[in-house]
């Protein structure tokens, strides 16, 4: 099912509220955390892990070696407001402006997951509509098939919430 431009919109519009950080968000911690952030000892013990799991489906996500903010990975330039130049100040910026832009990315792949499995499923549903259904025992496997892709259908029309720790802060 194709999204409306109306549609296509609302998500841009969310997608980037997502990734982009308030001031107060990229600002709260200015002159309280005053280790960098690359230097905490939970990047030594987890950066491993992830960069592992990026690895395996195909990304190359640069490692928090030093204190340099956010930049492009392919050299591409992005608009970006003065709130995300001052929070991509920064390897603490980054990872936050990285966490956003993962959860906009994640959004918008399940999007596409969603509206091409729907897809195929509507594509099978009008192929069972349309056989030959005379014989019995087709009629029987052919109406166990479209429960089971009905069932299947309703999956997609759920949401599904995933929790993360809180990583924003504003002091307020």
């Amino acid at each position: 099912m194709a999204l409306t431009d109306a549609e296509r919109k609302r998500r841009s519009r969310a997608n980037k509220k997502t990734a982009v950080l308030t001031h107060d968000e990229a600002s709260a911690l200015s002159g309280i955390a005053l280790t960098p952030f690359f230097t905490s000892p939970e990047m030594d013990m987890n950066w491993n892990d992830i960069a592992i799991t990026l690895d395996a489906v195909g990304m190359d996500v640069r490692g928090f070696y030093d204190d340099s903010g956010s930049r492009s990975y392919s050299g591409e330039e992005y608009e970006a407001d003065d709130t995300m130049e001052q929070a991509a100040q920064n390897s603490l910026g980054r990872a936050e402006l990285m966490m956003g832009g993962l959860i906009s990315a994640a959004q918008q792949i399940a999007g596409l997951l969603n509206s091409y499995k729907r897809r195929e499923i509507d594509a099978r549903i009008a192929e069972i509509e349309q056989s030959d259904l005379s014989d019995a025992e087709a009629k029987k496997k052919a109406f166990a098939d479209m429960a089971r892709l009905k069932k299947m259908r309703d999956q997609l029309d759920k949401q599904v919430r995933w929790t993360f720790p809180q990583w924003k802060v504003t002091g307020e």
